[in-house]
């Protein structure tokens, strides 16, 4: 009789809006970005702020998790994916999602990007934002890309706070141990 009492569970509730995800904050487990590709500052494309995109997905991965909200800056202000749309030739929350899973899948792969990231679209007034909902890897994700002299480095990356930080080498080893384990 007693085991029957204390194994008994309450419902989790109902998921948090997007409202409510943006007044928390960003933390470890929620980041923000104001755009995916358009550099508000320049008033025009820059394709490493798209690495930023992939960046902040694997940190998450080889983290604990976690959602990035696409059209939210880091005050939380909504800052919605039109300038995004437009980039991408007019496009609209179908050619937008196309765009990131190819992102996401040439450089995390394609099995990673069907099986651990959910993508969503969501109405705020009359902008749009883009909710990407990132489960914990069952394996650690290294991201390859050209630093400034074109030399291929290779770099993980890991949540910690509110930020994506690239792990230096020398903790890996343990980082990955207590991780993935």
């Amino acid at each position: 009789e007693y085991l029957s009492t204390i194994t008994v569970t309450e419902g989790t509730g109902t998921p948090a809006s997007i409202e409510d995800l943006i007044r928390e904050g960003e933390s470890d487990e929620l980041e923000f970005k104001a755009t995916m590709r358009w550099d508000l500052v320049q008033g025009s494309v820059n394709k490493a702020m798209e690495e930023v995109i992939v960046k902040a997905v694997a940190a998450f991965a080889n983290s604990q998790g976690g959602t990035l909200v696409i059209g939210v800056d880091d005050d939380g202000q909504v800052v919605g994916l039109s300038h995004d749309y437009q980039s991408l030739g007019d496009a609209d929350r179908d050619k937008f999602e196309r765009h990131v899973r190819q992102l996401l899948s040439q450089q995390l792969g394609a099995a990673f990007v069907s099986s651990k990231v959910m993508i969503r679209f969501h109405e705020l007034g009359d902008a749009e934002v883009c909710q990407i909902d990132v489960e914990m890897g069952r394996e650690p994700i290294v991201l390859a890309s050209r630093d400034k002299g074109g030399q291929l480095v290779e770099k993980f990356y890991v949540r910690s706070g509110n930020a994506s930080h690239a792990l230096p080498m020398s903790e890996m080893n343990a980082y990955l141990k207590e991780r993935f384990g």
